[in-house]
């Protein structure tokens, strides 16, 4: 029966994932939502690695990708149910806004989700050194990110500030 409701709780964790993941594809930013996915899960990670490499608490997996998650996407949920527009105060969720703006985001947030993952791993496998560097480079990672990062555009024609212009002839 255990077996069961593991497996049950895992279908409900990953139906509840695919149903965040629609939602944000509803909106046209799928590729906000992956890189709040990211951060957030590599932040939770390297937090239970630093955890379980430092006292005598475990956290598990799941908890851990699923706070992290959560840290990452409040201002998204804040901003769709209770009309609070995006402020830079919002950073204080693992860099919601300023992630955005630093350099190469999707591998920073890659690089995050790499580094927790490995240091979970190694957490996991007793191996407390590098359990700590690796969490502890995760983490830094998106502190750094976040510090480099451009301010946020205010006008339309800054934004997006990677891509051609489109010119016009009158």
């Amino acid at each position: 029966m255990r077996t069961f409701g593991r497996w049950a709780a895992l279908a409900g964790l990953v139906a509840a994932e695919v149903g965040i993941a629609i939602v944000y594809l509803g909106y046209g930013t799928w590729w906000h939502w992956l890189l709040h996915q990211y951060v957030g899960w590599g932040v939770g990670l390297s937090t239970a690695a630093l955890v379980g490499s430092l006292t005598r608490y475990r956290v598990p997996a799941a908890v851990a990708l699923v706070a992290g998650q959560l840290l990452s996407i409040v201002p998204d949920l804040q901003f769709r149910y209770a009309r609070m527009p995006h402020e830079p105060s919002m950073d204080l969720w693992l860099g919601h806004i300023s992630i955005h703006t630093g350099p190469s985001p999707v591998l920073v947030a890659l690089g995050a989700l790499l580094l927790g993952g490995w240091a979970y791993v190694a957490g996991t496998y007793g191996r407390r050194g590098p359990a700590v560097a690796l969490a502890g480079g995760g983490l830094v990672l998106v502190t750094v990110a976040c510090l480099v990062a451009r301010d946020v555009p205010t006008r339309l024609q800054d934004y997006p500030l990677d891509t051609p212009r489109v010119v016009t002839s009158s």
